[in-house]
């Protein structure tokens, strides 16, 4: 199915001319990189500003780069309430104009009665009529508030699924309405209920289960590869909503126990590749930055990459049984 997003084009317009802004970016995640020449085309044809694309990966709201532009427009994602986000950038959620009720007809007989519902930006605006659906397929569906990093009740992000965590208890199963298998995957391993995948672009419903169990693997493997390291990095974001010094300075306190024998120093960075890992020659790294880090670029790196929740298994602080997804949360 061919999706298509709204850009909201006019009120870019109006903003723009509104303010009188010189200088514009343009931000884009990976999977709208492809329609950011349109969009730029689009909007430098009804204003006098001067239009840029930023060219560099974007990982979030999170991800506000450095420009000397007056106004960062960033797609694809809705601001995160506990960041104090400047007036020079401007959030498009990018709704998809995909219907999700074909493919939650397909789910409603892969559910149990009480479900929990939840989705990304780009869906958010369907949720209450996807819920009205499910109750009357005679599901009871709870809709989660998350902490101060969410902007939307069902809102889940790859580094926060407290929206699950604050109605596991109540609910037999989660529905995660669409696409891909990370934001899916953080709620597996932060609610340790089922999940299923409502996917409203390919029009298929799947279970994450298998996917969560080969991730475990992987992780558990990469935390045993891990236990022969003596040095290590601490990676430090340079990114306003994934730098968590707090945090940093936890894993570098409980790496310089007298009992580890262990030398630690702290990196910031901001786009973090193997490149720059390697030329620092150290044995592990711990990721205090976005969790997406150390598991969707898991073989990417030559030495072991451990989130701090991972950090402290090998260490003997956690047991592998009470494993959970790295979250980044209010406050941290």
């Amino acid at each position: 199915m061919m999706e298509k997003f709204d850009f909201e084009i006019a009120r870019i317009i109006r903003t723009i001319n509104g303010r009188g802004c010189r200088k514009i970016l343009l931000q884009f995640p990976e999977g709208l990189k492809r329609k950011a020449a349109q969009v730029a085309v689009a909007i430098s044809g009804q204003v006098k500003s001067e239009i840029i694309i930023h060219g560099e990966p974007c990982f979030g709201a999170c991800d506000v780069p450095r420009t000397s532009a007056d106004l960062i427009i960033h797609f694809g994602h809705l601001p995160i309430p506990c960041l104090d986000s400047p007036n020079s950038i401007m959030f498009i959620q990018a709704k998809s104009d995909v219907d999700p009720m074909p493919v939650l007809e397909m789910a409603v007989d892969k559910l149990p009665r009480k479900i929990g519902l939840l989705t990304t930006a780009q869906h958010i605006h369907m949720i209450v009529p996807a819920m009205n659906f499910l109750e009357e397929k005679g599901k009871e569906v709870l809709v989660g508030k998350g902490d101060g990093r969410l902007f939307a009740e069902g809102q889940v992000l790859g580094c926060n699924a407290s929206v699950a965590r604050n109605v596991a208890k109540k609910v037999d199963a989660f529905l995660f309405v669409g696409t891909g298998n990370f934001h899916p995957l953080a709620v597996a391993l932060a609610s340790s209920k089922p999940v299923i995948i409502a996917d409203p672009v390919n029009n298929e419903v799947r279970d994450i289960s298998e996917v969560r169990d080969r991730m475990l693997r992987q992780r558990h493997a990469t935390i045993e590869k891990a236990r022969e390291a003596k040095h290590f990095g601490i990676l430090l974001s340079e990114k306003p909503g994934q730098r968590r010094e707090k945090m940093a300075d936890y894993v570098k306190k409980i790496l310089a126990d007298k009992q580890q024998h262990l030398d630690a120093v702290i990196v910031e960075m901001d786009l973090v590749t193997p490149q720059k890992l390697d030329a620092f020659g150290l044995d592990a790294w711990v990721s205090t930055a976005c969790p997406r880090l150390a598991i969707d670029d898991y073989a990417a790196f030559s030495v072991p990459v451990l989130t701090p929740i991972e950090l402290e298994i090998l260490l003997g602080k956690r047991a592998w049984n009470d494993y959970v997804f790295d979250e980044i949360l209010e406050g941290q």
